[in-house]
This record gives C-alpha cells, structure tokens and sequence, in this order.
C-alpha cells in the first residue's frame, strides 16, 4: 500500500508564527498519528517559505539580509513544531539547494508543454498576498485579507496558461466530490471555475525583485513565489533529482492542509500546474477556517493575538491540543475564549476523564489489591466505528466526541453499579466485573486520544496496568478489540491527570 502523504502549507516566512500556523500543524499531526495508530506508513511535510517581495522589505526593515532573516524565522517554525508535539517527518525550504533544483526542473517541463509565455502586463499587486489582483476581489479598494492598498506594477513577465485548464478542474471536481473539503470551500472554487480562470504571472522583473529563484535561461526574472512555493510538495520527495522512486512511492499527495485564504492557490492553480507539467493532482485539499479571540479577529491593536508559544506555557500543552481540536473543527470558522478554555479543561478533562481513571484505579486497589481481574465482556464497537468513520472524514471534534461518550458512560456505569458497595460483599466477582470494564474501556479511552493528546494516553495506559511499549505493536483492529488489558497486571495510581483550574470570578 502507498504511503500516506501529508502537508501542511509552508508557512510564509515574513513573521513569526501564530495560532493559525499551530492549529494547521496540529490537524496534520492529528492525521498523521492517526494513520500511524491503524498500521499505515506516513509521510508528513511542513516547511517554510522564503522568498518573495514582503519577505525582502521585512528583511530590509529590521536591517537584515533576507537569507539571514528567514534563517531566523525558519528555526522559530521548527520550534514551533517542537513545542506542539508534531511529528513531521521532514521540514522543506525554499531557499534550500534541493528545493531550487526541483523548481527549476518543473519550471522546463511546463514550458517544454507550452504553457508559459512572455508579455507585459500592468496590474495590482497585494504584497501581503504576493499576487496581482482585480478591482472585483478588492473591498474599498483595498485587499480584504490584509487591509492595504495594493500597489500598481507594469512590467514584462511570464505567464502561466492557467486558462488552458478550466475544462480539466471541473473534471477533476465532478469526479471527485471530496477533492476539496469541507463542501462549502469546495463551492467556491467551483464558482470561480464557473466564472472561468484568467491566465497569470508566474514571475517578476528583477528591476522590482531580485530575491528569488532565477528563471531557468532568463536571469532578467525571478520566479513568482506562489510558482516557486507550491513546488515544495514534490521538491520534499525528490522531483527531478534523480529519485523518481521516492516520487513514485509518495505522489500524489493523499491531503494538502491548507487555510482557507490560500484555498485559491491550493485548489486551482496547483493542480493546474501540476497538469501543465504532466504529473498527477493531489488526491484531497482539506481546508480550515480562521480562528477568532472572544468573537474578534485577532489584532494586535486590540491586543488579542494568540501566541502559540504562551498558550501551552500557559495551560501545558495536552489541553490546548484537545481544546483546539474539539472546539475548532476543521468544516468551520471557530473562537478561542480563554473562559470556555477553562470550563472545558475542568469539566471534560478534569471532571469527567481525570476522576474516571482515579476512581478505577482506586477501587481496583481498594477492593482487587490493584490487581486487575478476569475480562468481563463488553460492546464498545459502536463507539470505535463512530470514532473511525469521523477520523477519516477530518471531523476531529466529532471524533473526539464520540470519545467522551465512552468516558461519559463509564461515569455513568459507575453511579449505576455503585462499586463501593458490591466491594464489600463477599463474593467478589460483582465488583471485579465493573472494574474490569471500567479499566479495559480506559484503555479504549486511551488508543482513542493517542492522536490527540498521545502523552495523556500513555499516562492512562500505565496508570492501569499496561504500558504504551506494550500497547504500541498492536494494529488497530486488534487495538479496538475487547479484552486487551491482560488480568493479573498491577495497576498504578498516580498524580491527577488534569488538576483543576481556579477560574477567577468576573467582578459585577
């Protein structure tokens, strides 16, 4: 079976990273460990971008070289990507050799194909955006997406026949439904292909920018960043190093992670060039919404940026990891409220999940000697076929929530069974019954979390007598059968997984 390929789009190197960056990174990682956690071999790629107009004014800005700057911002993603537990397997950038041997090579093919010429043009260009726009895509004259004035440019490029691939994206559309998701990103691009596609430039006069990738055979132009950008997915696996295999093992892509205000680039022009250059398009671009503060837009004027780094330093990182995902789904926009933070940290987390596994630990060694019985049985496949389906439809939170069901029934089954009295009877069995489905359905618990919050899950794992070593080589079929903590295994109370958060009462 094809590996499973995985990206995240690479983050544009004019800043530091934010909770945007963190949030895709997090919906890749949760993806990636999940195909993992069922057996499959997975490859996943982040990476930064380098070049372009914006990257050089910032450089100049803070009196840097651009290469030395983007240097700096390229080792503030990688941090990034440390801090939140991602398990990228590999981190591309632009300005590396292998990168540029690859765009050099694809750039010769698609012109070997004839899809790229030479005219002069005169437009708008949005630096933020690095791409010309139409009065039609501005609001007041300005760029909706970085409230600036775009900039009047005239000069001699070349084009990229994008127009040439109309009738092959709507194609691609109609026969593969969920090419782009959620449905109503993907009703955007076909809105746009319905309006039909203009052809666009795909480099800049080194007159107006120098830092870039030169065009093979005319040193008078750069490539246009967006060209030079997208080719990252196949420069990371070797296109046209002499490593077709590794292509071949890893291409077309099975999911590009994307934000929605790249969706465009993503979603049409991408394939389109890929087209050009005779390769196949990627098989799904999974599209995610903006993340607001309080209902607002993040601003540093109001002052309520999310910096990725203060979040976790702040809470730890396993919370802000579930929090994320169970609040922000991937189909929509989604709100950061420190407030709804708390309440769902010490109602899901603490409450309901930390005193679950206590409870069960501590009757188990108040009543068994923490020796865990004989299986009792118990049905939880319909927990784990709920659980799967919404993995792979990308809807994490709903995933997340047929989890907490299983937690919640658990808390519930205790109440029902009421452990502490069958505990005292002489008969033991009544009690070892509960408590074996107690322990065995937190081991469930525990698998189901491993792609979301994987410390958590290896901290319940040994809590109950099993460990993640001992967990780890099983496949996922087997995983989610009934039965797998073994009796006569010793379990291990330790400190609360979640202690509680004081929430500060607002003044009235």
């Amino acid at each position: 079976m094809k590996p499973f390929y995985i990206t995240t789009p690479i983050y544009y190197a004019s800043g530091d990273p934010h909770i945007g960056h963190a949030y895709t990174n997090l919906m890749a990682d949760i993806t990636a460990r999940y195909y993992r956690m069922t057996g499959r071999e997975v490859r996943f790629l982040t990476g930064t971008d380098e070049h372009g107009m914006k990257v050089k004014r910032v450089a100049e800005a803070e009196g840097m070289e651009p290469q030395a700057y983007v240097d700096e911002k390229a080792a503030r993603f990688r941090e990034l990507a440390d801090a939140w537990n991602i398990t990228n397997d590999d981190f591309i950038r632009t300005t590396e050799r292998r990168h540029r041997q690859s765009v050099e090579a694809f750039w010769k093919a698609v012109n070997a194909n004839g899809f790229l010429y030479k005219k002069s043009y005169r437009g708008l260009y949005c630096v933020g955006c690095e791409s010309y726009k139409t009065e039609k895509d501005l609001v007041g004259g300005k760029c909706p997406d970085h409230d600036a004035a775009p900039e009047m440019l005239e000069e001699e490029n070349y084009f990229f026949k994008l127009s040439a691939f109309a009738d092959r994206l709507k194609t691609v559309f109609a026969e593969n439904p969920e090419f782009v998701t959620p449905q109503d990103h993907r009703n955007e691009m076909v809105k746009i292909l319905e309006r039909g596609l203009e052809d666009i430039s795909v480099s800049r006069s080194t007159k107006q920018l120098t830092w870039g990738i030169p065009v093979p055979g005319d040193d008078g132009q750069v490539l246009y960043v967006w060209f030079d950008a997208l080719v990252n997915y196949i420069s990371a696996i070797g296109y046209a190093r002499g490593k077709e295999d590794a292509m071949h093992l890893y291409w077309p892509a099975d999911i590009h992670f994307v934000g929605k205000e790249i969706n465009r680039f993503h979603s049409l022009l991408w394939p389109a060039m890929l087209m050009a250059a005779g390769l196949e398009v990627p098989r799904q671009i999974a599209v995610h919404g903006w993340i607001t503060v309080d209902g607002k837009k993040m601003s540093k004027t109001i002052g309520n940026v999310l910096d990725p780094f203060d979040l976790t330093e702040k809470y730890s990182l396993e919370p802000v990891r579930y929090f994320m995902a169970r609040e922000i789904p991937m189909h929509r926009d989604g709100d950061f409220s420190h407030k709804r933070f708390e309440e769902r940290y010490n109602n899901d987390l603490a409450n309901e999940l930390g005193n679950l596994l206590h409870r069960a630990v501590a009757m188990t060694e108040r009543y068994l000697d923490g020796v865990v019985p004989e299986e009792t049985a118990f049905d939880v496949t319909k927990r784990w076929t709920q659980y799967r389906a919404k993995m792979e439809a990308l809807r994490f939170d709903d995933a997340l929530t047929a989890t907490w069901k299983l937690v919640q029934a658990m808390n519930k089954f205790i109440d029902e069974k009421e452990p502490w009295k069958l505990g005292k009877l002489d008969d033991q069995r009544p009690v070892s019954e509960v408590l074996y489905v107690l322990l065995e359905s937190l081991r469930h618990v525990a698998w189901m979390l491993l792609p979301f919050m994987p410390g958590t899950a290896m901290r319940i794992f040994e809590s109950i007598g099993t460990s993640f070593i001992e967990q780890a080589p099983l496949a996922l079929a087997d995983a989610t059968k009934w039965g797998g903590l073994k009796s006569g295994s010793i379990v291990k109370r330790t400190e609360p997984l979640f202690p509680r958060i004081e929430v500060k009462k607002e003044n009235k």
